[in-house]
C-alpha cells in the first residue's frame, strides 16, 4: 500500500473546509447535534461605510396634513403638524383660494386643485385667503 504523500495528507477531510471557512469570516461557530449555530455582527459593529451602525438613525416618515378649502373656508382652522410635516390645502370650493402668510403663498388654487408646504421650522403660522381676507387660519408647527 502506497504512503499518503504530504500534500494528500493535509488535504482537509469533507466539511472541514466549510467549517475552517465560517470560523474565519465569523470567529464563532458551534455544531450541536449536527445543527450549526454561527454568530452575527454586534449592534457596534461597522457598516460598509465605515460607520457604526447604531449611528446611523432610521428614517423617519413625514406625514401629509389636510386642508380642505370649502364653503369660504379653512376646514380645520386650526392645524397642528410636526417640524418636517407638509400640509395640503385641497380648495373644494367653486371659487379660487389662496393660503397666504409671511411664512408661505399658495398662489391663486383653483377649484379642484391642490397646494402643499412643507414646515421646518417651528412655531405658529396665521395666514388668509389673500381673495377673502374674512378666510383666516392658523398653523401650529411642534
Amino acid at each position: 500500500m502506497n504512503a499518503p504523500t504530504q500534500q494528500e495528507g493535509n488535504r482537509p477531510r469533507a466539511g472541514q473546509g466549510t467549517l475552517r471557512m465560517l470560523l474565519g469570516s465569523c470567529g464563532l461557530a458551534i455544531i450541536i447535534g449536527g445543527a450549526f449555530v454561527g454568530c452575527s455582527r454586534s449592534p457596534s459593529a461597522r457598516g460598509d461605510d465605515d460607520v457604526p451602525a447604531n449611528a446611523i438613525a432610521p428614517p423617519v416618515a413625514s406625514s401629509v396634513a389636510q386642508v380642505s378649502v370649502r364653503n369660504l373656508q379653512f376646514s380645520p382652522m386650526t392645524i397642528e403638524v410636526k417640524k418636517g410635516d407638509t400640509i395640503e390645502w385641497k380648495n373644494d370650493d367653486l371659487v379660487p383660494h389662496t393660503a397666504t402668510s409671511t411664512a408661505f403663498n399658495s398662489g391663486t388654487i383653483v377649484s379642484g386643485q391642490s397646494w402643499q408646504h412643507t414646515f421646518t421650522q417651528a412655531g405658529n403660522f396665521s395666514y388668509i385667503c389673500s381673495f377673502h381676507p374674512q378666510m383666516k387660519g392658523v398653523v401650529i408647527v411642534k
